[in-house]
């Protein structure tokens, strides 16, 4: 009898516990895919594994019509990150969630943050102004939105002091890291396994920019791209996350319609940077609203078919586009799931 008792105690226990998480996946906030159980000892113990990592992305498409104050709704988030790039040759303009005013950062040319582009970041979205770059009438814009996530996604601002430093406070180690001068120099892109820091547009590097990527941020050197005295740097960076963020590489070989596999999910949005020295190249970009084989360059150019051909249920798929496949180069690409 004692026995009994004690295993309709612990069964009641069970339930209880089952009926906890059943309240708290549908009711209390917490997505149910995020939340794992685990039955730990031998004392019939029940422990909830802390696995909450997600990362909030989303992609479309509109008609520019060079109407000021366009607001852009239906995310389902506050993004903390926008990216806009018009089809023909509009550069493409980036925004951070610390970036104030009305502006954003074109990520080709030595350009400051620019007026009256994306102007601000929304509950449920953004609003452009009426600069070509993000809303000339009769071009079509693709864009991509992030929201941060703890251990994925870090946004956030330093200021420079014209030697050296290191940037602490993303709470990971990234693979990633774009930093974003609010002045006239360029934006620059550093990946995991880079022997140099490049540029967005056509660039064979400097190694004196993002110097390296630490366990707890990253660190710049005396290159006014990443570092000029006095001037507020805007930074993003992004942590490799199985199933939701995907960094690597891979050796160009010249080949059409080559499938780059083993990403683990089909992306979202993907970044394309030749870690060429030697030959400027430039990075190439794709979100999952665009359609055919278009992918689009960072700079102000027409958009390509023959690079980021498309966006795979386990990767990607490249052309010979010298951006994203030259025989020589190693290519480091970035890969991003929303996961909502």
């Amino acid at each position: 009898m004692r026995f009994i008792s004690r295993a309709r105690r612990l069964t009641s226990r069970t339930a209880l516990l089952i009926v906890i998480g059943l309240v708290l996946g549908t009711g209390g906030g917490v997505a149910i895919a995020a939340y794992t159980a685990t039955t730990s000892s031998s004392s019939n113990s029940v422990q909830a594994a802390a696995s909450f990592s997600t990362l909030r992305v989303a992609s479309g498409t509109y008609a520019g019509n060079g109407v000021d104050d366009r607001a852009f709704t239906g995310l389902g988030f506050q993004p903390d990150l926008v990216i806009v790039k018009g089809d023909t040759n509009q550069v493409t303009m980036a925004r951070t969630s610390t970036m104030t005013g009305d502006a954003a950062k074109p990520l080709s040319g030595g350009t400051a943050l620019s007026n009256d582009s994306i102007q601000s970041l929304d509950a449920d979205g953004f609003t452009t102004g009426k600069n070509n770059a993000v809303n000339a009438n009769g071009i079509n814009y693709a864009w991509t939105a992030f929201k941060t996530s703890t251990g994925v996604l870090k946004v956030g601002t330093y200021t420079g002091n014209g030697t050296s430093q290191s940037i602490t406070g993303a709470g990971f180690s990234p693979e990633y890291v774009a930093t974003m001068s609010a002045g006239s120099d360029r934006a620059i892109q550093r990946f995991t396994g880079m022997t140099s820091t490049f540029q967005f547009d056509a660039d064979t590097g400097n190694a004196n920019r993002i110097t390296s990527l630490n366990a707890d941020g990253f660190s710049v050197g005396s290159d006014n791209t990443a570092n000029r005295n006095g001037t507020v740097f805007h930074y993003v960076a992004f942590n490799d996350v199985t199933g939701i963020v995907d960094a690597n590489s891979y050796a160009g070989n010249g080949t059409d319609d080559r499938s780059v596999t083993g990403i683990g999910f089909q992306p979202d949005y993907v970044i394309i940077r030749a870690n060429d020295t030697a030959t400027a190249r430039q990075a190439q970009h794709r979100p999952a609203s665009l359609t055919g084989t278009n992918s689009l360059f960072f700079s102000a150019s027409a958009n390509s078919t023959n690079a980021i051909q498309a966006l795979q249920s386990d990767g990607f798929q490249v052309g010979t586009d010298t951006s994203v496949n030259a025989s020589s180069p190693t290519y480091h690409y970035i890969a991003f799931k929303n996961t909502p």
